[in-house]
């Protein structure tokens, strides 16, 4: 059996009983009950009630790839406080006959196990809602009166308490800046970020490892701009770093987000750049194995909502139809690129050309005024040996540059139209505004060329 151990938490300080380690244990537990031979662990920091969690979605993930035999979790409300999403959970498990296993709650797959289970996932949500309401009701209170709930501390600060305000924690600030700061110069990810941050042995907020979560968190928190919104009443905090890199951040974010290749191992050719011609939505890759074999498909992904009717199309077939088409257009413009690419060639040929005669005309005078200077003995004869010993080098160097440039031509210029592999996918998003698919299994390819 493989069993994939799924825990949770809201937040590093969680109370007692519910620690990511402690839930870990009691699940280890009950995966050798099951005899498991082999176990995936995955946790999330986040709360139950959102259903787009990392380690969530990896689970799904794992589920439909057939993956996994069953999944341990220690109670419902670990794997959602939202009843809705916990049944749309167990139906997906159920569906592909993954075993759903609670440790502290005993269920089956039958029509009164779901009556209890459903009855257990309203409570938890009920639970929330009104612990929520509660915790935000004192906190509107207390900053509508100017001050700060105790328990209101982000990375980087420390609350006062008797000052009742947030001091910043230097160690912690110089983190958030270079979060800030590396994350802006655009080469790293939530994750790389998370494990430069590990690498350099410095402590997280939760006081033991980084996760891609974390740092997107706080490159996402406005409170480090100076301003905490507690309830929706805004208190003024030391700021950590200014409104344009925060917004910088933002900017990377969101190309990242657009640019990014989730939810699929491989790497298909027009992931992120097909969009759908009934409702505008780009279109996701839908694969899954039957014995061993991979299928994948281009999917609306409002269809799953019945918001949309667009059909699902093969990858391979989709893919290498507009590969074709636009390779077909791209060798009927190659002749304009060509003579394009040989005036620019050239024009930059010619001037490289004047610069080089334009610096060689400037060594002979300056080869004139050292002969001037030598007899009118403003200088000695050493000296003028010398300079005139650099002046030489200098002039033979030139005279071979611009013989070698009057050699070449524009015809250098080539244009290849073999487009390897790797770079297929690059040349896409180079040269096309967008592709469309509609429900009349039309392809609208719009291209710069």
């Amino acid at each position: 059996m493989r069993a994939l151990i799924y825990t949770r938490v809201s937040t590093a300080g969680q109370k007692d009983g519910y620690s990511l380690e402690s839930q870990k244990i009691a699940c280890q537990k009950k995966a050798k009950e099951l005899k498991a031979e082999e176990v995936i662990y995955l946790e999330d920091t986040y709360s139950g009630i959102e259903l787009e969690r990392p380690a969530l979605t990896q689970l799904r993930e794992l589920v439909l790839r057939g993956k996994v035999d069953a999944v341990i979790c220690l109670d419902p409300d670990r794997l959602s406080r939202n009843l809705a999403d916990l049944l749309l959970i167990t139906n997906e498990l159920d569906r592909l006959n993954v075993e759903l296993v609670f440790v502290n709650f005993t269920w089956e797959s039958t029509p009164l196990g779901r009556l209890f289970l459903e009855m257990r996932g309203a409570i938890a949500e009920f639970e929330h809602a009104l612990i929520r309401e509660r915790t935000l009701r004192g906190k509107r209170q207390k900053a509508a009166e100017g001050g700060l709930p105790s328990f209101v501390e982000p990375y980087g600060y420390r609350f006062n308490s008797k000052e009742d305000c947030l001091n910043i924690i230097k160690k912690e600030a110089e983190v958030v800046s270079f979060i800030f700061g590396e994350y802006n110069k655009g080469f790293d990810s939530g994750r790389s970020l998370a494990d430069k941050l590990n690498r350099q042995k410095i402590m997280a907020p939760s006081g033991t490892t980084w996760h891609a979560s974390t740092v997107l968190r706080i490159l996402s928190n406005r409170t480090y701009l100076g301003i905490l919104v507690v309830g929706g009443v805004p208190i003024k905090v030391p700021a950590i770093i200014s409104e344009g890199e925060f917004n910088q951040a933002q900017e990377v974010k969101a190309l990242n987000k657009k640019q990014a290749i989730r939810k699929t191992k491989k790497n298909y050719l027009l992931q992120n750049l097909v969009t759908c011609g009934l409702c505008g939505a780009t279109l996701k890759i839908s694969a899954h194995s039957v014995r061993e074999k991979s299928y994948s498909y281009y999917v609306c992904p409002l269809r799953r909502q019945k918001e949309c009717n667009l059909k699902p199309y093969a990858t391979d077939k989709i893919d290498n139809l507009v590969w074709n088409e636009f390779m077909q257009r791209f060798r009927n413009a190659a002749p304009s690129f060509v003579e394009y690419g040989k005036n620019q060639a050239k024009q930059r040929l010619s001037d490289l050309l004047q610069t080089k005669i334009t610096e060689l005309g400037n060594i002979k005078n300056r080869e004139k005024k050292l002969l001037e200077l030598v007899v009118s003995d403003v200088i000695d004869s050493d000296a003028y040996r010398e300079e005139q010993l650099s002046v030489e080098h200098r002039k033979k160097v030139l005279l071979a540059e611009i013989s070698n440039l009057n050699e070449q031509d524009e015809s250098l210029f080539k244009l290849d139209l073999e487009v390897p592999k790797r770079y297929q996918k690059k040349t896409l998003e180079i040269f096309t505004e967008k592709i469309v698919i509609t429900d009349q299994d039309e392809i609208l390819i719009y291209t710069l060329i």
